[in-house]
């Protein structure tokens, strides 16, 4: 498992997630004026990502599932992000959002990457087995 590239790309995303959690926690402020007292929730949103590729980590046998989990987790973190960035652009001062939204597009990037190794692993154990 841990000699795979798109392990390190995972982990990278679950890095991201975690450091995005523990020390930028700027999604309350951005979220705040559109949610009010219902923003507890928005910072986890990348912490449950992080932990659902963890579990989707250890799916490395389900090669095509590993890509689909991926794929939703993908969505979801670019929705969310976006409308992050939606939501900060309204505001007057963008630059301190600058170290979440550079984490995120690192973390977006990550899981691209991921994707497309799990994919060139399954069309090499495709083509192993036309050998066979």
């Amino acid at each position: 498992m841990i000699q795979r590239i798109q392990t390190i790309f995972m982990f990278l995303f679950i890095a991201v997630g975690a450091v995005n959690f523990f020390f930028f926690p700027s999604e309350e402020m951005v979220f705040a004026p559109l949610l009010g007292d219902h923003v507890d929730f928005i910072p986890y949103v990348s912490l449950i990502l992080a932990f659902v590729v963890l579990i989707n980590l250890f799916l490395y046998r389900k090669r095509l599932l590993q890509i689909r989990i991926n794929q939703i987790v993908w969505l979801f973190y670019t929705f969310f992000w976006g409308y992050f960035v939606y939501l900060a652009l309204q505001t007057d001062n963008f630059s301190p959002y600058l170290p979440d939204l550079l984490l995120a597009f690192l973390g977006e990037v990550s899981l691209l990457l991921a994707n497309r190794n799990i994919r060139k692993d399954e069309a090499l154990v495709r083509s192993l087995d036309r050998l066979r």
